[in-house]
């Protein structure tokens, strides 16, 4: 049983390992929920706040059907199954299914099947700060507070919500119905490349161009370098495979780690670093700030022009820069 706890971090700063309660800022496990909170938001965005609910037993606990006033909130199943409503549609998600929520866009979660894990990432929310230090704090200083309805009601409005909403009839729509949900075999583009296919999760035209999330499948001997000094913050979230990153700690250092299932990997600014696929990898870029999209259109058009034909790496590189791609050196060592 875990207590509300600031832990220490283990040295590796570019590593979480989510099933390590070690390696996160927070974890409670009270009231039917495994709470993990991963890392703070960052930038005047208030971006890659990533946390987790874990519920114990299916329906005993539900998200209640809400909306906030600003802010993006994306929700990536790991496990398990919730019934959902967005937008007065409901629908079931299952593991590797994305659902993006744009503000003013009713949603709610209930827990179907026993441990199942809800992984969440906010933008301009900043759930930590404006909602759950609060809470913990009333809960524990003020006993019986929360159990006004009326101060609840206050509260959330307080936080960017719009006070607690009606479940709409569920009914169970088609996948394909959902606009803002992202089944585990789809995307809202998708692209192939040599070891590496791409498909688009969330595109910046749903996070005010601040940025896109990829959920992308390299295979072995496929490796990508940012060996430059950008004011970038990225990150990426491994489901599944094993790599190599590299990450220089300092004009003479740089350390290696070997991140797997379930691990986060965080690059702060200015920070140059590089990863190689060992085995076979599904991963999620949570965090790229560039018009990758843009650029795989761009590559697409150069192949219809060229006879099919990849433009040089350095031509590759060049246009990479164009589009934000801040890469310096990509390719795949074991694909002919």
């Amino acid at each position: 049983m875990f207590h509300e706890d600031t832990i220490l971090k283990q040295d590796n700063e570019y590593l979480i390992k989510m099933e390590d309660p070690e390696d996160c800022l927070i974890v409670t496990d009270k009231d039917g929920i495994y709470y993990r909170l991963f890392n703070r938001p960052v930038t005047g965005h208030q971006k890659n706040e990533l946390d987790c609910m874990q519920f114990h037993e299916p329906v005993l606990k539900i998200v209640d059907y809400h909306e906030h006033t600003k802010g993006t909130e994306t929700f990536i199943v790991s496990q398990g199954k919730f019934l959902c409503n967005c937008m007065g549609r409901g629908f079931t998600m299952e593991e590797g299914d994305l659902l993006h929520i744009q503000p003013w866009m009713g949603h709610s979660f209930t827990p179907i099947e026993p441990e199942s894990r809800l992984n969440i990432l906010f933008m301009d929310i900043d759930m930590r700060h404006s909602l759950t230090d609060p809470r913990l704090r009333m809960l524990e200083k003020f006993p019986g507070v929360f159990d006004d309805l009326e101060f609840q009601d206050m509260f959330r409005k307080a936080g960017g919500g719009v006070g607690k909403r009606t479940i709409p009839v569920q009914d169970d729509f088609p996948k394909d119905q959902v606009q803002q949900l992202r089944p585990a075999d789809y995307g809202i583009r998708e692209h192939e490349f040599k070891g590496i296919e791409m498909r688009l999760k969330v595109a910046k035209y749903e996070t005010e161009g601040v940025k896109e999330i990829w959920d992308l499948f390299m295979e072995a001997g496929f490796y990508c370098e940012w060996d430059c000094f950008v004011p970038e913050y990225r990150m990426f979230y491994v489901t599944r495979g094993v790599m190599r990153c590299w990450v220089r700690t300092s004009a003479t250092e740089t350390i290696e780690f070997y991140p797997n299932s379930e691990n986060l990997i965080i690059i702060p600014p200015y920070t140059p670093f590089g990863f190689e696929v060992l085995e076979r990898v599904r991963m999620y870029d949570l965090d790229c700030s560039a018009r990758l999209q843009d650029l795989c259109e761009e590559l697409g058009s150069h192949k219809l022009n060229n006879e099919g034909k990849m433009p040089s790496k350095e031509d590759l590189l060049k246009m990479a820069k164009e589009y934000g791609l801040n890469i310096t050196n990509v390719g795949c060592r074991f694909i002919l």
